[in-house]
């Protein structure tokens, strides 16, 4: 064993020493960075089949489980038609309170930026 230590210290020893090139630094970062960003699709694939796999097998049981306890149909009805003009009213003033507290929301947002920037 020793002899094969000694040989291969000799021939290691002959060769040339040969300087790195100077973007080997960059290219192995970017090689590193590439096989993170791989791992990183590679895992969130598995995730979102995952949570697919695991909607599917929800819906699947859901539906077993109506079909086996003979749960009869559903009937929706809809309300009166003579409601609905109150029904959009109040629809529009949410829409419109809405509206304004996300302005509101942006407005504050940017006073408390420039308060900030003074100091």
């Amino acid at each position: 064993m020793t002899q094969k230590n000694d040989l291969l210290k000799e021939l290691f020893s002959r060769m040339p020493e040969e300087e790195l090139p100077v973007s080997f630094r960059d290219n192995m970062m970017q090689q590193i960075m590439a096989e993170a960003e791989r791992v990183r699709k590679r895992n969130e694939r598995w995730g979102w089949i995952a949570v697919i796999a695991a909607s599917l097998l929800m819906i699947g049981i859901a539906i077993a489980s109506f079909l086996y306890m003979g749960i009869p149909r559903i009937s929706i009805q809809l309300p009166d038609m003579s409601t609905l003009p109150f029904y959009g009213y109040i629809g529009m003033l949410t829409l419109i309170l809405l509206g304004a507290d996300y302005k509101f929301r942006q407005l504050f947002k940017k006073r408390q930026m420039s308060r900030k920037e003074k100091m």
